[in-house]
């Protein structure tokens, strides 16, 4: 079974007063991340950590390397599920936004190296504009021995209709779909278009001298655990492409 961690911002408010950013408060932030939560547990999953508004820490994040503070968070559980305002660099590092002045306000993916030494195999980010398909090569730094990264390629909405976006998602995980399936169709809705993405690295194998082989890869191949099959770990020695599937729905 699994391990996982949540994370939720719903209010800005420290953030706007401090003027680094003029994002909005959001509105139905708990509903999908208490409906992951409320899945997981419900299946038998252990909830390693749950931090909400001023309590989630940029550091939660950053690899212990860089001066963050991942190994004992976000890197020492398999799945990690966070909403937040969302974004990207020129580079297409992603960028989060935080409320709280404790650590840093933006989260820049130029400093995770996630599964580096520790555990996390997905993470999960329902947060707009965070892996944008002009530049989602500039994820690679984070895959180190991670497997997946789900996110957005433009927005993800916050409204009545996707309140339930990560009961549902939680709901696929734990009924075996592939941990890809499970965010792509979890996330989407009848009233508006969301944006998903997953991103993995695969070896020399799934590479296949650019003939790439899908069946290969986390992407099709891993689920929670307890539910599936889930590939090995692949260190950053061994990884030789990415590879990438998004959805509109």
């Amino acid at each position: 079974m699994a391990r996982f961690g949540v994370e939720a911002i719903r209010y800005f408010s420290h953030a706007r007063a401090a003027h680094v950013d003029t994002a909005g408060d959001l509105t139905y932030t708990f509903n999908r991340s208490n409906g992951l939560d409320n899945k997981l547990r419900g299946a038998g999953h252990t909830r390693a950590f749950y931090w909400a508004n001023t309590d989630v820490w940029e550091t939660d994040i950053r690899d212990s390397d860089q001066g963050g503070d991942d190994r004992h968070w976000v890197d020492d559980v398999d799945l990690f599920w966070i909403e937040t305002h969302g974004n990207h660099d020129d580079a297409g590092h992603v960028v989060l936004l935080y409320d709280t002045p404790a650590t840093e306000w933006l989260a820049n993916s130029a400093r995770w190296q996630l599964g580096e030494d520790w555990n996390n195999e997905w993470v999960m980010a329902y947060s707009c504009d965070t892996a944008a398909l002009p530049t989602v090569a500039g994820l690679w730094n984070i895959f180190a021995r991670m497997h997946i990264y789900c996110g957005a390629w433009d927005l993800m909405w916050d409204g009545i209709t996707t309140d339930e976006c990560g009961e549902d998602v939680g709901d696929n995980l734990v009924h075996g779909d592939t941990v890809a399936h499970a965010w792509h169709d979890g996330v989407s809705d009848w009233w508006v278009d969301n944006h998903p993405i997953t991103v993995c690295v695969g070896d020399a194998a799934t590479w296949n001298g650019g003939a790439i082989r899908w069946d290969l890869s986390a992407i099709n191949r891993d689920h929670l655990w307890g539910h599936g099959t889930v590939t090995p770990d692949l260190p950053p020695a061994r990884q030789a492409c990415l590879l990438w599937t998004w959805t509109e729905g």
